[in-house]
C-alpha cells in the first residue's frame, strides 16, 4: 500500500523554502507521495519543481491543477518540464475546478464540464506521451506536438466533481 500526504499551502516569507521542508519531512516520515493544491497561492507545478528537485525519492503531485485557465498543450509542456526537473516523479492531477471560479472569476463558460474535460484529456494525454495531436472538438482545438523532455510515463489523475 502507498500512502501520500497533502501538503499545506505555504504562506509568508520563504514560501518555497517552507514547502521544501514539508516535502523533506514527508519523505523522511516514509510517505510515498506528497500533494500540493493549486488554488490562489503558489502555482503548484512550479512550486513542486523548485522545492521537490532538492528532495529525491518521493513522488510529488498536484491536487489539482484546474484545466480551464490553461490550454492542454501549455499544461502538457509545463508538466513535462516539471517532470524532467523531478527526475520523473510527478503525478499530474487535473480537474475542472468549480463553476463560481471558472465563470465568475475567470469568465469562461462552465457549460457541459464533462465534455470539456473529455476534450481536454484528448489533447493533454497524447502530448504527455510524446505524440503529435490533431484534435478539433466543440470547445478545444489543437494541432501540435511537443519536444519537451520527459514524455512517456507521467501519470494523470482526474478529479471528479
Amino acid at each position: 500500500m502507498r500512502i501520500g500526504l497533502s501538503l499545506g499551502e505555504p504562506e509568508g516569507p520563504g514560501e518555497l523554502a517552507n514547502l521544501r521542508r514539508q516535502v523533506e519531512r514527508a519523505a523522511d516520515d516514509g510517505f510515498s507521495s506528497a500533494w500540493l493544491s493549486n488554488i490562489f497561492g503558489l502555482d503548484a507545478l512550479t512550486a513542486l519543481a523548485v522545492a521537490g528537485a532538492q528532495v529525491p525519492g518521493i513522488e510529488l503531485g498536484t491536487s489539482v491543477v484546474p484545466a480551464y485557465p490553461r490550454h492542454p498543450a501549455a499544461l502538457a509542456q509545463q508538466a513535462l518540464t516539471v517532470n524532467a526537473a523531478l527526475d520523473g516523479r510527478l503525478a499530474l492531477g487535473v480537474g475542472l475546478s468549480h463553476k463560481v471560479v471558472i465563470e465568475d472569476m475567470y469568465g469562461y463558460s462552465f457549460d457541459r464540464p464533462a465534455r470539456y474535460m473529455r476534450e481536454y484529456l484528448s489533447v493533454l494525454v497524447p502530448l504527455l506521451r510524446g505524440e503529435q495531436v490533431a484534435f478539433e472538438g466543440e470547445t478545444l482545438t489543437a494541432r501540435i506536438g511537443l519536444t519537451t523532455p520527459g514524455a512517456g510515463n507521467l501519470p494523470v489523475l482526474v478529479a471528479a466533481l
